[in-house]
């Protein structure tokens, strides 16, 4: 990930010029009305070149799916769609970026290990039974987790959790706020366990299709 250049400003672009200068060009031609029609024409003909070219692995194209598949679910959201369907959206997002990586999307209510270890670490300090063991700690469930493998271990890099459209301020509060005690565990494992700084950090929460 590139920075920009002063020194005043740790805005993250993410992308290097040239795939700048692609996205830019793709998204000009839809003209002042963004017409969405001709935005995917000139996607389909960037992504014929760089297949031509054996890109078709490359963060160009990666990026032209995402805003792809972006366009395609613009008309698809409705006020009423279940939190699964808004996560669904976005998982397919993390399909193409993730293609060819080592990132794993694990969805479908998956256990985060981070967290039990936290759970047990604080059970020394503040015991609520005679034992203190992995397999029968409780854990809360979560929607999705970004991980890698490392050395035949699951490393957890980021958990997510998700809400419909129509969530009341108190729910939605409240699911934000054990996300975030969520990823707290797993940043101090990638640095206690994994010896893994994290300098810069990005948070997105979303209540339906909205940021």
């Amino acid at each position: 990930m590139k920075a920009l250049e002063s020194p005043s400003n740790n805005t993250h672009i993410g992308l290097p010029e040239v795939d700048l200068t692609i996205l830019r060009r793709v998204l000009e031609s839809g003209g002042e009305e963004i017409d969405l029609e001709a935005i995917e024409e000139e996607i389909l003909r960037e992504q014929l070149r760089l297949r031509s070219l054996k890109m078709k692995s490359s963060d160009q194209y990666k990026i032209l799916e995402v805003l792809r598949c972006m366009i395609e679910c613009i008309d698809h959201c409705s006020e009423n769609d279940s939190e699964l369907i808004y996560y669904r959206h976005f998982a397919k997002l993390l399909d193409y970026l993730f293609k060819d990586t080592n990132l794993l999307l694990l969805d479908g209510e998956s256990a985060c290990i981070a967290v039990k270890e936290e759970m047990i670490a604080g059970h020394s300090l503040y015991p609520s039974s005679e034992n203190n063991v992995l397999s029968t700690c409780g854990i809360r469930k979560l929607d999705a987790i970004i991980a890698t493998q490392l050395k035949k271990e699951r490393v957890a890099f980021s958990t997510d959790e998700w809400k419909k459209n129509n969530t009341g301020v108190t729910i939605a509060i409240k699911q934000q706020s054990k996300n975030l005690c969520f990823n707290l565990s797993i940043l101090n494992q990638l640095e206690r366990k994994f010896n893994i700084q994290t300098k810069s950090i990005l948070t997105v929460d979303f209540v339906g299709k909205y940021l």
